[in-house]
Parts: C-alpha cells; sequence; structure tokens
C-alpha cells in the first residue's frame, strides 16, 4: 500500500510527507510515512494552515474518481471550499428535525451509523466520514462488507441511522433473513442510484420499531456536486419514490437539448450551480469544458418537477428511443423487481432489426426460474407499462446484475454481453445505429 500512495502522490504532485498511513493493526495509528510522526496520539503535522477564502476554495482537498457506469472514470476535483458547503446544507434537515423533537418532549436516540460502503465514492464519503463525524455520531466500520454481517452489525450495535445504495434496501425487502435487525433505526437515506416508489414502500416497512415509522428519505446529486444538491426533509413520509427539494445555497434548472429551461411537468436535464460545485476534472481541461454550460454544471441526469418535487428519470445517455418514444430503462427496472419472485434486474438496449433507429429494451433479471419464466416476466410488464416500453429485446435470466463497489449498475457489461448474445460485433452496431 505504501508504494501505490507515493505513486499516487506522485501523480498529484504532493511531496510524500503529505501521504499518511492509517493502520488499524496490531493499534490503532495515522501517521506519516516514516513513522516518525503520530498524529493521533503524540504530534502534530508542519502543513500550513489555510484561511484565506480564496485559498480555500480553489485549494484541493480530494480527488475522487467518477463511477464510470457508462464511460471510463474521471477525477473529480473536490476544494476545502465545497466539503465545508456541502457539509453545512445537509446538516440542516437533521438539526431541524432534532429541535422539532426535543421540542414535544420526545427523546432523541444518539446518532449510531454502520459504515460498510466504500468510502472512495462521494456517497461513503458523507454518508459515513463527513455527517456522522459532523453531528457526534459514533459511525461503526466494516471491513468488508458481507449481508449476513451487515445484519448482524446493525442488529447488535442498535444502528438508529442508516444510509445505503437501492440494490441494498431491495435486499432487505425482500430477503427472509430481515426480521427486527432494523427495529432502532429513526432515520433512513439512499442515494447514488434512483429508488421507485414500490422499492421505497416496501422496504420501509422493514425499518423502525415500537409503532415507528420510518420512511426512507432519497437525496440526489453526484461526485461533481459534493453530493447530495436535492434531499427530502427528514420526518417528511413521502413514499411516491421523489428526491425530494433543492437544499439551500443550490441552484438547479431543468432544460431540454437546446439549454431551454423546460416547464414544471416536463421532463429535462438537472443542471446545478452552487458553492458544492467542482471546479472540473483532474488533468482532463476537455472534460472540463464539456461539463459545463454558461457556468453551470451539466449533469447528465434527466428528471421532472411535479407538486414542487423532484423526480429522477434516468441518466441522458442511458434513455432509449423506440420509434420516436423515450423509454427509461430505471422505469422498466421499478417494475420489474416489484414482482415478488424477482430478487434484481437491469434493462439495457439493443438494436431494432427492422428500424436501425430504435432501440428494444431488454431485460437481465435474476430469479428463480422454476417459479418465472420469459413470458411471464413479459406480461408482468405489459400489465403495467405502456405498449412502446415493452420488453421486445427479450428476458435473460442471470446468476447476478454486475455492479460497481456503491452498487451502481455498469449498464456498458450488459450492453457488451447483449451484443455477444445476438452475435453482434461493435462494427456492426454502430452501422446499425447510423
Amino acid at each position: 500500500m505504501k508504494e501505490i500512495a507515493l505513486k499516487a502522490a506522485k501523480q498529484c504532485n504532493l511531496p510524500p510527507e503529505r501521504v499518511l498511513m492509517l493502520e488499524s493493526y496490531p493499534s490503532f495509528k495515522l501517521s506519516s510515512l516514516e513513522g516518525n510522526i503520530n498524529i493521533i496520539s503524540n504530534g502534530k503535522l508542519t502543513w500550513q494552515r489555510i484561511t484565506d477564502a480564496e485559498a480555500l476554495e480553489k485549494s484541493i482537498i480530494v480527488i475522487l474518481w467518477s463511477s464510470g457506469t457508462t464511460g471510463l472514470p474521471k477525477g473529480v476535483m473536490l476544494s476545502h471550499t465545497n466539503l465545508v458547503s456541502e457539509t453545512y446544507v445537509v446538516s440542516l434537515s437533521g438539526k431541524a428535525w432534532v429541535a422539532r423533537e426535543i421540542a414535544a418532549g420526545r427523546e432523541v436516540p444518539p446518532s449510531r451509523t454502520l459504515a460498510h460502503l466504500p468510502i472512495s465514492h462521494i456517497a461513503g464519503i458523507f454518508g459515513y466520514l463527513v455527517v456522522p463525524f459532523s453531528v457526534g455520531g459514533l459511525v461503526v466500520w466494516m471491513g468488508k462488507y458481507e449481508w449476513k454481517n451487515m445484519l448482524r452489525f446493525v442488529k447488535q450495535y442498535q444502528i438508529t441511522s442508516f444510509y445505503t445504495i437501492p440494490s441494498i434496501y431491495l435486499q432487505i425487502a425482500k430477503s427472509p433473513d430481515v426480521t427486527d435487525h432494523f427495529k432502532y433505526v429513526v432515520n433512513a437515506t439512499t442515494g447514488a442510484a434512483p429508488m421507485d416508489s414500490n422499492l421505497q414502500t416496501a422496504a420501509s416497512k422493514k425499518l423502525g420499531g415500537g409503532g415507528r415509522q420510518v420512511v426512507i428519505g432519497q437525496t440526489w446529486g453526484l461526485s461533481e456536486t459534493t453530493g447530495a444538491v436535492t434531499m427530502m426533509p427528514r420526518g417528511v413520509h413521502d413514499y411516491t419514490g421523489c428526491i425530494g427539494y433543492i437544499l439551500p445555497n443550490v441552484e438547479l434548472r431543468m432544460v431540454d437539448s437546446s439549454f431551454n429551461d423546460v416547464e414544471p411537468g416536463q421532463p429535462g436535464e438537472f443542471l446545478v450551480r452552487g458553492p458544492m460545485v467542482t471546479q472540473g476534472y483532474y488533468n482532463n481541461p476537455q472534460a472540463t469544458e464539456n461539463a459545463f454550460h454558461d457556468g453551470w454544471f451539466c449533469t447528465g441526469d434527466i428528471g421532472i418537477q411535479r407538486n414542487g418535487k423532484f423526480y429522477i428519470v434516468d441518466r441522458k445517455k442511458e434513455l432509449l428511443k423506440y420509434k420516436g418514444q423515450q423509454i427509461a430503462p430505471a422505469e422498466i427496472e421499478g417494475v420489474l423487481i416489484s414482482h415478488p419472485d424477482i430478487k434484481d434486474a437491469a434493462v439495457c438496449g439493443v438494436p431494432s432489426p427492422e428500424d436501425p433507429a430504435s432501440d428494444l429494451p431488454r431485460a437481465y433479471v435474476v430469479a428463480d426460474t422454476t417459479r418465472v419464466n420469459e413470458q411471464t416476466v413479459k406480461s408482468f410488464v405489459k400489465d403495467r407499462l405502456s405498449p412502446f416500453k415493452q420488453l421486445r429485446g427479450g428476458v435473460v435470466f442471470v446468476n447476478e446484475i454486475p455492479k460497481n463497489a456503491v452498487g451502481k449498475l455498469l449498464r456498458r457489461e450488459l450492453k457488451e454481453r447483449a451484443k455477444k448474445e445476438m452475435g453482434m460485433d461493435r462494427k456492426h452496431v454502430v452501422s446499425q445505429k447510423l
């Protein structure tokens, strides 16, 4: 690990004395590479303290590599100001909830969180590292995620504040392993991927105890926005699958493909501006230029606004088109996983042999094939979605859905698999698209 850290520091033009090592065995220690400074117990760093506001705004505190679910990962540069701004705005809802509980004479349990996702991504950084420590909460760290160990620790340590991704909430909703494990939870949130109302409702039923209603609140944001820019306020019981409201200090626009603002109720791409937005991508000026339009960061996420609330449709790059109609794979996936015998599902587009301009939705499904087959899956979707959103690309049963370390669907891997299954090489697919 030391050699890897030194190589990373060299690429970022950091001197070796700026590299710290975290050791947990035989004892917990955070020290310099030479081992002569133990920051926790007996020393302090000689780093210059930054107090100038302009320097804080420009000084990079972390480089996060984006998920790379649709393309190659990019290094997202986040500054001290980005992290401080984000920490402040995401804390407001929780503080307001605590104040209301105290005013009502109700006991507020201490914050106890179980860290079970990687903190090399923005979801883990804020869900387990920044926010819990900023409110003085306890964080129980898992060395590696494992389903049954996670359930055991949630119950053993009486976790009260739970953050995880939709794919794990899907397991919580469907697994018979889950009984009263989450009875101490009073606050549950999710992000990193869409969660529809069906999953939100089913998973929320497994949380809380003693008659207490716990509703999973969704957040929406990206590494490039230092995390959440919309959030459902704590204590609001909304089961519609929305991603909440715009956080303070955030400006948000919804635009069409020509960057014209769309009317409420119409889908559009989210554009964001605010002190939590990245300066750009590390050593990639072209990607940085492409990501902004007149000072607004283009998120690539398509959403819709209804009654002041925001909903995610899907990634702009992942929308399918069939005979001129747009199809969001996430919508079909939400229907599929609501089937009681389907454990997980993902949808990608395959070229139509009759119409090169159309994509045919193809479903990859994790299920017990003794209970469901291709026709039952297609019929289930047919009864619930419009005619143009049907699974004309077929249904394939698989053992698992490819996802990255934080549970985001790797749809590009499914597209490559579909090409091989259909006997199409890359060149042939491109020619059909043209």
